[in-house]
């Protein structure tokens, strides 16, 4: 049986409800080997919580990555953020084995494909700096190697940061292991071969990587500096009356901005106030991948969520704390018929993110 049918077996078998799913992976490719896995992306409606599972299924090992497509869209950002795309090469060049949906999954697939295909764009100047200066440095320390353990080690990360530096200068996608040679040998095959040959050769290695260090400006060791003073940084004071309804909003409640990266210059942490009328719910939403601690000033809110399926009631007032995990839908409700209530809102993301919703559920 071939590995597509053999994918759209197991999905139809253990998630016959999936909105969609996919299998990739070197399996579908002149790469397969024995020990291949099948990586089957799997999208269902209101899973509570995404996993990663290793199973075998009718002697095939497979890889599960089960998602909602939140969580499958929070997972793909961060691999692209950090350069290493592995699941959205999954998801765009693999196979889609079911789509109950009306084309979503194909949709996502030329949308992740065109996004592969733009890169990753060039590295910063920092970047750029810190990467010749981290491979200038072990350059040296591989020259100064006596312990043939230590030289194998050093020898080995020369490899891997060389490899990092020609795709980081040459715009190109990352990866680990097998796939950081993959990415390298598409980009550069030569450099590829020349780094493979030479892995067990200081010398030869030391020219190998000089030559990509050329490329992108030369060894940086001596003058390498970073500015910045983060521990004498001054106070930032808002006051009261200056807090900005610039900022994501859900319908029934009112969110006012005080620190945050346009007024305090804050970079990790967003701190705000939210108003909710009375006899008013808001709208239910979560807040992507942010942590949010909220702390009751006035009036009697509710907080409510999904156990089980089931909603759950928080019922809150003046001096209460809640805390509600990322992604986690919720709504705020007042049922005070005369009195609003107010709560301080802190974030763990700069950015006050908000994902309105058409219900609790889990997407």
């Amino acid at each position: 049986m071939d590995p597509v049918s053999v994918a759209r077996a197991l999905v139809e078998e253990l998630f016959p409800g999936a909105l969609y799913a996919f299998v990739g992976g070197s399996v579908l490719t002149e790469r397969r080997t024995s020990t291949s896995d099948l990586d089957v992306v799997v999208v269902l409606d209101g899973l509570p919580t995404p996993y990663r599972e290793s199973l075998r299924w009718r002697g095939w090992p497979v890889e599960l990555f089960v998602n909602s497509e939140t969580s499958l869209r929070a997972h793909l950002d961060r691999d692209f953020d950090r350069r290493q795309p592995s699941l959205a090469r999954m998801c765009a060049e693999g196979a889609v084995l079911t789509d109950r949906t009306g084309g979503r999954a194909s949709d996502l697939q030329a949308a992740l494909g065109e996004r592969l295909a733009a890169g990753p764009g060039g590295l910063s100047d920092g970047e750029a700096a810190r990467a010749r200066y981290v491979l200038s440095d072990l350059l040296d320390d591989l020259a100064g190697a006596g312990d043939p353990g230590e030289r194998a080690f050093v020898a080995w990360q020369v490899v891997q940061d060389t490899a990092r530096l020609a795709l980081g200068f040459g715009r190109r996608w990352q990866g680990s292991g097998k796939w950081l040679l993959r990415e390298l040998r598409a980009h550069d095959p030569e450099l590829a071969e020349r780094l493979l040959d030479a892995r067990d050769d200081p010398a030869r290695l030391t020219a190998v990587a000089s030559g990509v260090l050329e490329r992108a400006g030369g060894r940086l060791w001596e003058g390498y500096r970073i500015e910045g003073d983060p521990f004498h940084r001054p106070l930032r004071h808002v006051p009261s009356g200056t807090l900005s309804d610039e900022t994501a909003q859900s319908p029934g409640m009112r969110r006012l901005a005080a620190v945050s990266g346009a007024s305090a210059g804050s970079e990790r942490l967003w701190m705000g106030q939210t108003h909710v009328a009375p006899a008013t719910r808001s709208a239910d939403h979560h807040h992507g991948a942010s942590e949010t601690a909220i702390y009751v000033v006035s009036g009697t809110p509710s907080f409510v969520f999904l156990r089980d399926g089931e909603e759950v009631r928080l019922e809150t007032g003046p001096g209460d704390y809640v805390f509600v995990p990322p992604y986690v839908p919720h709504r705020e409700e007042n049922p005070d018929p005369e009195r609003e209530a107010v709560v301080v809102i802190a974030r763990s993301t700069q950015e006050a993110v908000v994902v309105n919703l058409p219900d609790l559920r889990p997407r």
